[in-house]
């Protein structure tokens, strides 16, 4: 598997760049909200890719 494929795209570090500079302005229970949410989102898109690779070996 080619590893370059898992490095941010320029467009991806810029959105970064806007992401960790809009974290500095949160509070601490903005932060935690957000992480709760990026936490399921995460666990949403897993329970995708599990789903769709069942697809793939049918």
């Amino acid at each position: 598997m080619n590893h370059l494929s898992f490095n941010l795209t320029l467009e991806q570090q810029f959105q970064m760049r806007l992401i960790e500079e809009s974290a500095q302005q949160m509070s601490r229970e903005q932060m935690q909200e957000i992480l709760v949410q990026i936490a399921r989102q995460s666990m949403v898109k897993d329970n995708v890719i599990r789903e769709l690779m069942k697809g793939c070996l049918i």
